[in-house]
């Protein structure tokens, strides 16, 4: 696990130069509207993607060359480090391909899709005194940042329980247990039930008949139990939509993060304090957070009407935002004024339904380039990325065993990796662990 602090303030003498492999709707709309603020920590310096409509597109926008082959792209060499955003199935490949030819790496989530392959990657890179890297950012929300402020505040004393549901369980939540716990988990228990659902089309291409709900209990060092279930996270069918329902418990209060839009139809969220309604805007999405904790006087509290432990301290948490950017997030409590200040901007704001996207991936960014430059060991490495992926498989192959506990971290053959192997190769065709046959795979695009 890597040290937790990271001043996004720190700036390399020299940027990185970088490419971005994969020019498709994620590059497109999340990441090149970023590379404008970015450039104390990255320069961009060629794209490439097998598309030529998408790649041609991207490099005149931002002004770089375009590449159509990777193979071309690593013989020139324009750079020294790439960002890949491309189908999770040639994360593999194309990661262990950069580092046999000492270029550092950063592979979009989910990393990859076995743990023989995270392996190989973290080996390559190892070989060649390179970084490699996964670009996980829900740790870096502004809840999950303030809920971090919590912890080492020590408000409510030590938190030992968090409880979520349909928040988005997998490898992102994975990752934020670990960032929020600061360790790796010792043992994972799961089970999964699939029901029959109304048949409908969430989008055009997304046919749904039925839903699946997933339940995941991590142990984590230092008594932490981390309960992680959901199952229809778009909050489809009337069910509980994200940020679903989530509470980090402490010894003396609560930290609470909940949802409240509906998706039944059309809906307004009215702040509820003053201070929000006139003084800030309001962070987007449809949710409300408060900080709960009970006082000495509530705790020793006797009364038959008025019930000990009840807790008698509401914060509500403020995410402030100026302009349209996520300043930061705050709580008044009666001891301080318990902050999380973003210190990441974006120059081009992002049409997401999360205001603080923009910071949280430009943080994965720059958190890359000073790893590369030797100034910060991160906060997220590649141990970090291969743990959240044992714990993804780990679960799966918790539920296949009927809940049984399965030690972490994960050794030995894997039930879930041959199963991920056998599903990618009737897929593609190619089997997933031949780098070379996968390079050479070029993949559908709209």
């Amino acid at each position: 696990m890597c040290a937790f602090a990271m001043s996004s303030l720190m700036t390399p003498k020299e940027s990185v130069k970088i490419a971005l492999i994969g020019t498709g709707q994620r590059s497109r709309t999340i990441y090149a509207p970023l590379f404008e603020a970015l450039k104390p920590w990255v320069e961009v310096v060629a794209v490439c993607d097998p598309f030529k409509p998408n790649a041609e597109d991207l490099a005149a926008r931002l002004q770089v060359p375009a590449y159509y082959n990777i193979r071309q792209l690593v013989k020139d060499r324009p750079m020294e480090a790439a960002l890949i955003v491309t189908p999770i199935e040639s994360h593999h490949s194309i990661s262990v391909y950069l580092s046999s030819h000492g270029i550092h790496n950063m592979s979009e989530t989910t990393w990859c899709n076995m743990i023989v392959q995270a392996k190989e990657m973290i080996a390559e890179a190892h070989k060649h005194n390179v970084i490699v890297r996964v670009a996980e950012n829900f740790f870096r929300y502004a809840v999950d940042r303030f809920a971090q402020k919590v912890k080492q505040a020590d408000y409510i004393g030590p938190i030992r329980r968090v409880f979520s549901y349909n928040d988005h369980t997998g490898f992102h939540n994975n990752s934020r247990w670990i960032v929020f716990a600061r360790s790796h988990p010792q043992w994972v228990q799961s089970v999964k039930h699939t029901m029959d659902t109304a048949e409908f089309y969430s989008t055009p291409e997304r046919f749904h008949a039925q839903e699946t709900f997933r339940a995941r209990y991590f142990m984590f060092p230092d008594d932490l139990m981390v309960i992680d279930q959901a199952a229809n996270i778009k909050g489809l069918l009337g069910r509980q939509t994200r940020p679903g329902y989530t509470e980090w418990q402490g010894l003396r209060g609560t930290l609470v993060h909940q949802g409240t839009l509906s998706t039944t139809g059309e809906a307004v969220y009215y702040a509820k304090s003053e201070e929000a309604a006139v003084q800030k805007e309001r962070l987007p999405g449809g949710s409300a957070t408060e900080l709960r904790y009970c006082s000495d006087e509530a705790l020793k509290r006797h009364d038959p009407f008025r019930p000990g432990g009840l807790a008698d301290h509401i914060s509500e948490v403020i995410h402030e935002v100026r302009d349209g950017q996520w300043t930061r997030t705050y709580a008044h409590t009666p001891h301080d004024t318990i902050e999380y200040v973003n210190e990441l901007h974006p120059k081009e704001l992002l049409s997401h339904h999360n205001i603080a996207y923009g910071s949280a991936v430009m943080g994965h960014i720059v958190d890359f380039a000073l790893a590369v430059r030797g100034m910060s060991a991160g906060e997220f490495d590649e141990q970090d990325g291969l743990m959240s992926l044992m714990m993804e498989i780990g679960a799966e192959e918790s539920a296949l065993q009927e809940g049984r506990r399965v030690k972490l971290p994960l050794e030995g053959e894997l039930e879930a990796d041959r199963l991920a192997r056998q599903r990618i190769q009737q897929k593609l065709g190619v089997d997933p662990l031949d780098v070379e046959g996968m390079l050479s795979f070029v993949y559908p695009k709209p």
